[in-house]
Formats: C-alpha cells, structure tokens, sequence
C-alpha cells in the first residue's frame, strides 16, 4: 500500500483518526498513535481553538472569590472532621488544594492560565493554613492548650506559628501536593507539537 500524500513512497502506518496509509515522511505520533499531516492540522486548529476559549474574558474577580471561598469552606470542612473524628487527617490540605483548583477554574468560568494558577495556588497555601488553624484551636486536646495551658483564643493564634512548625514532614509533603495540585488545575493545555 502507497502513501496517501507521497504514492512513490511504501505506507507502513496508518493515520489513527482518517485511517489513510501514510509513509514514514508523514507519520507523526501524538498520544501515541500514528497521524497525518491533514489530521494533525485539523487537531492543533481544535486545540487553538478550545486554547483560545479557554484563556481569554478571564473572570479574575469570580475566580479570587470562588477560591477564597472554596479555601474557607474547605478547611472548616476539613477541621470539622477531624473534630468528629479525633484524628488530624494530613490528607485534608492536599484535598483541599484540589477543591481550590477548580472552584477558582469554575468562578473564572472554565478558564486557565497563568495568573489563575497562582491565584488557586496561594488560596490552596492560605485555606491549609486557615485549616489547620482550626484543628488548633477546636480539637478537644489541642495543641494549643498544652502550648498555652489555656483555650483563650488570642494566646492559641499567638503560639500557631510554633504548632505550624512543629508539623511533621508528612503535613509538609501533603500541604505541597495540595498547593501543586492547586497551581496544576486551570493549567494551559498545550498545542500538539508540529512535526520537524
């Protein structure tokens, strides 16, 4: 069987998306299959178009105000299980980030982009703190009491920082992997890259 694009040339592949013959000059991979120029054109014009959509009218207000939001909620979620529960969950604050993502994503109406990654990122880094500010200060046997050997709030707030730095490496991975993941949500997809 002969190229669709070259009939001199043997065709060993076959283009995924038009089923077409194609010759090893013509043959690209893209998500691991095999495609010809004509369908690799009509991909990266659907991507530039969807990339287009996606990153301009961005919505920067809805997006501050969805994820600050998203943060508050979640970490009072978040604090309220581990009250039930009389267990701090570390996996909370890297569910949290991911909350954060897309509520930030969804309130700058399904868009990306770079500024939106940063803003999901620090609401993700500023919602697990506020978290774990609560777990502080509402656990029954609360780090701050045996720190402060009192439940008066404003003495609890002062010794935060030092609780926040007595956390162990595992809350430090999983509040990384939150704020990752937050930062990772309203990415830029990218276009297909062009044959050389």
């Amino acid at each position: 069987m002969n190229c669709v694009n070259h009939p001199d040339e043997d065709a060993p592949y076959q283009c995924h998306r038009c089923r077409q013959p194609i010759c090893v000059d013509c043959e690209t991979k893209l998500g691991g299959n095999s495609i010809c120029p004509a369908c690799l054109a009509q991909v990266r014009e659907q991507a530039g178009k969807r990339l287009d959509a996606e990153t301009r009218n961005v919505n920067y207000p809805g997006g501050i105000l969805a994820g600050a939001l998203a943060a508050a909620a979640a970490g009072l979620a978040w604090s309220q299980l581990v009250v039930l529960t009389g267990h701090v969950i570390e996996v909370g604050s890297t569910v949290l980030g991911g909350v954060v993502g897309y509520a930030v994503m969804a309130g700058a109406g399904h868009k990306r982009g770079p500024m939106l990654q940063q803003i999901a990122a620090v609401a993700a880094l500023v919602g697990s703190i506020f978290g774990y500010l609560l777990i502080f200060v509402r656990t029954p046997a609360a780090a701050h009491q045996v720190l402060v050997g009192a439940a008066d709030l404003p003495s609890a707030v002062y010794v935060f920082p030092e609780y926040l730095t007595s956390l162990g490496a595992l809350n430090w991975l999983l509040l990384a992997l939150g704020v990752a993941w937050a930062y990772w949500v309203p990415h830029v997809r990218s276009l297909p890259k062009q044959p050389s």
